[in-house]
């Protein structure tokens, strides 16, 4: 079984290719900086995101049977979904 590659040209096609040496090329000339600005990033989603998802939870539901707790377990739930995230891209 013959495997297929696939490369981006200079304009950004996508083009087949049998071999992993243009693949290596690739990776060769591009920036790192660029990579690591991008693994960055990622890394302040996995952490906003589900502190922010747990405390809209939190006020929705509060709005909808009209407590005061569920902000509170929304954060804490929130919290600790973000450090196991943060746990997670350590590992």
């Amino acid at each position: 079984m013959i495997k297929k590659y696939f490369t981006f040209d200079k304009n950004l096609n996508l083009t087949p290719s049998n071999s992993l040496k243009n693949k290596k090329k690739l990776f060769k000339n591009s920036k790192s900086k660029y990579f690591d600005l991008a693994n960055y990033t990622n890394i302040g989603y996995y952490l906003v995101t589900p502190l922010l998802f747990g405390v809209l939870l939190g006020l929705y539901l509060d709005k909808n049977f009209k407590t005061g707790t569920f902000v509170k377990l929304g954060v804490f739930v929130g919290a600790a979904g973000a450090l196991y995230n943060l746990f997670r891209l350590i590992k």
